[in-house]
């Protein structure tokens, strides 16, 4: 019995080294000789061993089958998708500012553009840098949101729908702030409750959030982004080029460069 014992110990480790097994081929071979050795040692011992070591190929024989179904699997997976290519940062891009928002001098010379999700808390994290900016340029800045809504944040579309219907009362900006400040806790009820304290109708912004009426606006948003490379929330671009950095100082860096440029 004590010979079965140190067989046992030689074989029980060569199972738990094969679970990290790239190569499920590999592993069969290694079992297998693995059972052609037990069956060398199954001539050698007695009864009561020969039912554990059967036991022991019972086990391997559904390792086997596990790994079968594993490299089937492997095979028929589909390939990874690619890379989206790095952000060309000093290509600059033609975003139609179409019937999207807009914060500040529409007429101002530097026009910042931001793709953003409702949900996000990065997003949500940028709202006051991006107010500091529009205070410090009050007639040379203007702030345009795109709607990007990503599909895994649960309340991100409806927040999309509900800004617009916002809108529609002339107090888009007043729910997308108090949207941003509430994201961590979205729903209808939420909604509701944010269009009474600004001051809506809240019988038609219900009406409106709860129609179909902004899915054109918000498709448009996100293909627009799709065609400039946005892959993620928030997405900024400078007068068509691709924001890298966020602080304040950044910023202005970038528009007083700008600025200067224009003669301003």
């Amino acid at each position: 019995m004590k010979k079965l014992v140190c067989w046992a110990m030689i074989l029980i480790p060569v199972f738990m080294l094969s679970g990290c097994a790239n190569q499920p081929g590999a592993d069969k071979e290694a079992i297998t000789s693995i059972q052609n050795t037990q069956k060398e040692i199954l001539a050698k011992v007695g009864a009561t061993d020969k039912e554990t070591l059967d036991n022991i190929q019972n086990t391997q024989k559904e390792i086997l089958v596990k790994l079968d179904a594993i490299e089937k699997k492997m095979a028929s997976a589909p390939a990874a998708a690619p890379m989206p290519p790095a952000p060309d940062f000093n290509k600059v891009y033609n975003i139609p500012i179409g019937n999207s928002p807009v914060n500040g001098n529409k007429k101002a010379p530097v026009t910042i553009v931001e793709f953003s999700d409702f949900q996000c808390p990065y997003c949500a994290q940028l709202q006051p840098t991006l107010k500091e900016v529009l205070i410090a340029y009050p007639k040379d800045v203007r702030l345009v949101f795109k709607q990007y809504p990503l599909p895994f944040h649960a309340q991100a579309r409806n927040a999309s729908k509900a800004s617009l219907a916002a809108g529609e009362q002339g107090k888009f900006w007043e729910m997308h702030d108090l949207i941003f400040e509430n994201f961590s806790q979205l729903g209808e009820d939420k909604f509701r409750e944010l269009a009474g304290k600004i001051g809506l109708n809240v019988e038609k912004f219900m009406a409106d959030y709860q129609s179909n009426k902004y899915d054109q606006q918000i498709e448009l948003d996100m293909n627009t982004a799709r065609s400039v490379g946005v892959t993620g929330t928030p997405t900024l671009f400078i007068n068509g080029k691709r924001v890298m950095r966020r602080s304040v100082e950044d910023f202005k860096d970038t528009i007083n460069n700008i600025l200067k440029e224009k003669g301003n």
